[in-house]
């Protein structure tokens, strides 16, 4: 059972869970935002999605001045409604508040893709431009120029052997970067994780007097960091099967995608009042 919180918050991942994988559908998931907005839980984005995609899906998603993690956890935008003061990293200006760049910029991180490109095949954005990223995502135009617009990330194609891919990570590692597996592409970054930024997140929405519950929606390796760091694991399957550890106290549904990502809000929402009502219900200690 799950301790009685006074306050949930709600970090998750976007493409194959709360947004389906194949359309970017999320009106499956509609109902049971409105339930969280209701309820007043934040909802707190964790993607690889840029500060640009993520700022026009807080507006269509209803999230419009929650603060959101952007590009992996290289990017924090805190929300408008929130006091904006950040302490280190990079404060740049952005429209729904102020972000924060954590590790490595992407200027950084092209100048060594660059050093290492005779060396290794890969194709990163920087190489797909933006055709070449429509192709792979099938967004449209004006989507794909959001999501290549990129401050602390770069993602790439893999086009070379594993035993490459292990070099090229050690590589990456001389130069304090990193190389994490997505759902679609291998992303470089800092030295920073979607796990990383959830706890600064948390830990700036959390208040002294209240217990705080996080729970952390994921569905592939990248999104593993934040699991593992949340109260509750909540791993959507993909059509290959689970690709994330949720524990023992985590939560798996049985669909995917934004329905998928309903189911398993819904019994996180069912755990908490059941918490709830067996503690109100227990007779006191003394």
């Amino acid at each position: 059972m799950l301790p009685n919180p006074t306050r949930l918050i709600l970090f998750t991942d976007l493409d194959g869970c709360l947004l389906n994988k194949h359309d970017y559908d999320w009106s499956a998931a509609a109902a049971t935002l409105q339930i969280l907005r209701s309820r007043e839980i934040p909802v707190i984005m964790n993607s690889s999605k840029t500060v640009p995609e993520m700022t026009q899906l807080a507006s269509e998603l209803g999230l419009a001045g929650n603060p959101f993690i952007s590009e992996n956890g290289s990017v924090i935008c805190w929300g408008s409604e929130l006091d904006c003061g950040v302490a280190g990293g990079d404060a740049l200006a952005c429209s729904s508040g102020e972000i924060e760049v954590i590790g490595a910029s992407r200027d950084e991180i092209l100048t060594v893709l660059k050093e290492l490109k005779d060396q290794y095949r890969f194709r990163s954005f920087a190489d797909l431009g933006v055709d070449g990223v429509i192709q792979e995502t099938q967004l449209s135009h004006d989507k794909a120029q959001l999501a290549i617009a990129r401050q602390g990330t770069e993602p790439l194609l893999w086009d070379d052997t594993d035993e490459h891919r292990t070099e090229f990570e050690k590589a990456l590692g001389k130069h304090q970067l990193t190389l994490t597996k997505g759902g679609r592409f291998w992303h470089v970054a800092g030295q920073t994780s979607k796990g990383v930024a959830m706890q600064r997140v948390a830990e700036r929405l959390s208040h002294p007097d209240s217990a705080t519950l996080t729970a952390a929606i994921g569905d592939s390796p990248i999104d593993q960091s934040m699991l593992d760091q949340a109260d509750v694991a909540i791993g959507i399957p993909t059509p290959s099967g689970l690709g994330v550890n949720v524990g023992p106290r985590g939560i798996v549904p049985q669909q995917q995608g934004a329905a998928g990502w309903a189911e398993a809000v819904t019994q996180l929402l069912s755990r908490i009042d059941a918490a709830a009502s067996a503690q109100q219900n227990s007779p006191p200690l003394v």
